[in-house]
């Protein structure tokens, strides 16, 4: 099947060409495809293979190891566009923006041409870090690496791992040493077809087109040099990051679940006027508006503050509260839309309870409402614990 393709964005580019330029990508290599990887549960491996012949995967990768050499404003804005039209395959882009900056930031010449590979579509990624007793707490992974025959061998078990059944490699972070506790943690990379992994399929209401998985490891062994220069610090940096590009995420989301509940307003009719007419739908509708309006700027804001070189602690409290509003505000505007839509909206002949069941992760991925008050609190001066 050949990949239809869109012109690869330039090293330099105005914003709004950008966008239009991931708007097409989104129209063109999305929405075909969403709703039966959907219905499926199965990532559409071919929609990986067209974001990197489009020049989508390394945004932010240096040109030297073949990237657009763009940055974290850009990565927003092409997932607030391609979650404009499904949430869920444009997760699975943002798991490759986290993943390949891992292994080009810290990694070998060997882990860097694993990173090429992603980039030019021949190596999906998956993070492999949560467990199921270590989901905010990553100081608390028991997945474990002991020296072995000139590499290591790691044992343990993580779960809710997006793509990880499905991925070429997976970054698993691993206890190489229990007494030193978060300076012992640390990435490897790991071939997804390396005896003794294990692969088990979750049963969730959301994310279905980037299917979430158990992977068990079982005396996986993986040579010295598949170990990263990188632990518990580097993944705490890769997070802040990971969390403005959750709200771009559901920027997008929300954005397309307000154009929809405002369209299905201004015609659904009810006592003879449309439903949009009446302010008790108005003003619904205009809170919606404010929740997306605030979450732009603050996600942009944050992704510029990013872009700026600042260090990452200077800028957790911006971080924080981008992820924050998104991922409360995404519920409202999801839970607006499915009132919008009335008895019809509970069908699967409106897309408005499909919306809302995609929000409903939000508030639980990459740092919990409660995670990021907490880092809000201790940035605003307040000993939180």
């Amino acid at each position: 099947m050949s990949i239809p393709t869109v012109a690869r964005p330039p090293a330099h580019i105005e914003e709004h060409e950008y966008r239009l330029l991931c708007r097409s990508f989104a129209a063109r290599e999305v929405a075909p495809r969403w709703e039966t990887a959907d219905r499926l549960a199965e990532f559409p491996r071919d929609f990986y293979r067209a974001a990197a012949e489009a020049g989508f995967v390394g945004i932010t990768t240096p040109a030297s190891i073949g990237g657009a050499d763009l940055g974290c404003v850009e990565e927003v804005i092409f997932l607030e566009e391609t979650s404009r039209v499904n949430p869920n395959l444009a997760v699975a882009m943002l798991v490759q923006f986290v993943a390949g900056s891992v292994l080009w930031r810290f990694g070998s010449e060997e882990h860097r041409a694993i990173a090429r590979r992603n980039i030019t579509g021949e190596c999906l990624l998956a993070l492999a870090v949560t467990e199921a007793g270590a989901g905010n707490d990553i100081q608390a992974v028991k997945t474990t690496a002991k020296r072995k025959g000139g590499g290591w061998v790691l044992d343990g078990l993580k779960a809710f791992i997006t793509l990880g059944g499905v991925a070429d490699v997976l970054l698993v972070l691993a206890q190489t040493d229990a007494a030193e506790g978060r300076r012992g943690l640390c990435f490897f990379a790991v071939d997804g077809t390396t005896p003794g992994l294990g692969f088990t399929k979750m049963g969730t209401y959301v994310n279905r087109p980037a299917p979430t998985y158990k992977v068990a490891l079982d005396d996986v062994w993986v040579p010295e040099s598949r170990k990263l220069d990188a632990g518990f610090r580097e993944l705490m940096a890769a997070f802040n990051r990971e969390r403005i590009l959750v709200a771009a995420r559901w920027l997008g989301h929300m954005q397309h679940a307000l154009d929809w509940a405002i369209e299905y307003a201004r015609v659904r009719e009810q006592f003879g006027k449309p439903i949009g007419s009446y302010q008790a739908i108005a003003f619904q509708l205009a809170q919606g508006h404010a929740d997306v309006e605030a979450t732009r700027q603050l996600t942009y804001h944050a992704a510029r503050r990013w872009d700026s070189g600042v260090p990452v602690g200077e800028i957790v409290l911006d971080v924080s509260t981008a992820k924050l509003f998104a991922t409360q505000a995404v519920v409202r505007v999801t839970q607006t839309a499915l009132h919008v839509g009335g008895g019809w909206g509970l069908t699967d002949e409106l897309p408005a309870m499909r919306m809302a069941l995609d929000a409903l992760v939000a508030p639980v991925t990459v740092g919990s409402y409660e995670i990021q008050l907490r880092a809000i609190a201790r940035q605003l001066g307040l000993p939180c614990e």
